[in-house]
């Protein structure tokens, strides 16, 4: 009995980390570019989970380049922007620049690879048209990580 309930409990770990594995060390052929990446992310919103600190994440991409960015730590405004065809570039003032490659999952879902080792760092748990959280309106600078 005990075998087949730990055999139960790794073939259910196995199917809930399979998009993950899947997507690990991808090709940088398979990275989604040009106008099926804009669409992605001009005037979207996404929801994420980073992989290794296991948190949640909402961002914001406004039309005009603004970037929006809340997790459990706080919220941190920004710039976005697309280099070349398939690298998607930040700027938080708090946090400074850095470049994402993005690929979609089988099951729908986009992975998020760091460009200097090609690892998954995040992944997306939906993306939205629009700021429905309202990160655009809602906060104003100052607000973001560590002021007062």
């Amino acid at each position: 009995m005990k075998k087949t309930v730990f055999g139960l409990l790794i073939v259910c770990l196995g199917l809930l980390t399979a998009p993950l594995v899947r997507a690990a060390g991808i090709d940088e052929e398979d990275y989604i570019q040009g106008d099926q990446l804009r669409a992605l992310v001009v005037d979207m919103t996404w929801y994420g989970r980073s992989i290794e600190g296991a948190y949640d994440w909402i961002e914001y991409y406004s039309p005009d380049g603004d970037a929006f960015y809340l997790d459990d730590q706080g919220f941190l405004p920004g710039t976005w922007e697309i280099i070349g065809e398939r690298e998607i570039c930040f700027d938080y003032p708090a946090l400074g620049q850095f470049c994402f490659a993005a690929y979609e999952t089988p099951q729908g879902q986009v992975a998020i690879y760091d460009l200097n080792d090609n690892s998954l760092i995040h992944i997306t748990t939906a993306i939205v048209s629009g700021d429905p959280e309202g990160l655009s309106r809602t906060f104003q600078i100052g607000d973001e990580v560590g002021s007062d």
